[in-house]
């Protein structure tokens, strides 16, 4: 009798156990549909905003104006994640229902810094940054993921942020190769170095100027909100 008594009191802990964990995992399932619908909506929006925040981190908060020179130097463009393409990280959801809870419901609209080649842009793996527009020019950093914003991409985008600096490239360029070249040859050629100077700035801007429409090239400070490619 005891035995049956056993069997039965255990059976109703499995049960127990069985319901509890039947409940554990349709909130997983739940918490995961919830999660994919975000990132639904981030991949596809085309939301201008505003989006409202209560209480928002002011250490979060950029101007349109800052946003633009940080895309001119390190040559990025900032649009609607919509055009983005990739995965959206298990942080960045985290961080947008964190916001939502913020924000006091759904957030439709974002915006996405990354470089050129992240975007599906209508004619056509760096860090792309996610924003929600707040209004008055102000955007709401949400969250940043990747690590290759560097020193070197800056470096490699100076020359093409304004046509000032392409030339300025192109003038120290041909000073160094001027500079590089033995005295004995300069001498053999019956020319100076400042003449040698001026005939390296005039084949280097040829090619230059020839490269860049050959590629259709855009400066940084063009093209960091351009949807297109060139």
């Amino acid at each position: 009798m005891a035995t049956h008594l056993d069997r039965q009191r255990l059976e109703r802990i499995l049960l127990g156990q069985h319901e509890f964990m039947q409940e554990v995992y349709g909130m997983l399932e739940q918490e995961q549909k919830h999660d994919d619908v975000i990132r639904a909506v981030v991949l596809t929006s085309r939301g201008k905003g505003p989006v409202e925040v209560r209480n928002p981190d002011p250490a979060r908060i950029f101007s349109g104006g800052t946003i633009r020179s940080l895309c001119i130097k390190y040559r990025l463009r900032f649009l609607e994640s919509g055009l983005f393409k990739g995965p959206l990280p298990n942080d960045a959801v985290h961080a947008i229902r964190m916001l939502e809870r913020h924000a006091g419901g759904p957030i439709h609209a974002f915006r996405v810094m990354a470089p050129a080649e992240r975007f599906k842009l209508c004619d056509s793996e760096v860090d792309p940054l996610l924003f929600v527009p707040l209004g008055d020019d102000r955007f709401y950093l949400v969250h940043k993921w990747g690590n290759d914003l560097s020193p070197f991409r800056v470096l490699l985008g100076l020359p093409v942020r304004t046509p000032v600096h392409l030339a300025a490239t192109v003038l120290l360029v041909a000073l160094a190769i001027t500079l590089a070249i033995p005295t004995e040859w300069i001498t053999a050629w019956q020319i100076n170095r400042p003449l040698m100077f001026v005939w390296n700035a005039l084949v280097m801007t040829s090619f230059t100027v020839f490269g860049w429409f050959a590629f259709f090239g855009q400066f940084s400070n063009e093209n960091w909100n351009s949807r297109y490619f060139n």
